[in-house]
């Protein structure tokens, strides 16, 4: 079986990092859940950009690289 696998690039997890943590750490600091990201990947051929909500917003946090691996 084929699997599309979406790997962020180092600069793009470090951004990611950036924008999420301050959100999870204080909702953890007020003893809830951690919400989810909502990630937007835009694949095209000139490469695979991608973009976090946050509140009602886009950001883009950068690019990714996308593969096929696995069986036919």
């Amino acid at each position: 079986m084929r699997r599309l696998q979406i790997t962020l690039t180092e600069e793009a997890t470090r951004r990611y990092l950036e924008l999420i943590s301050p959100r999870t750490k204080a909702e953890v600091n007020e003893d809830m859940e951690p919400s989810s990201p909502c990630f937007r990947i835009d694949m095209d051929m000139l490469g695979d950009q991608v973009y976090l909500e946050i509140g009602n917003e886009w950001v883009d946090v950068g690019e990714a690289e996308s593969q096929f691996v696995g069986g036919k």
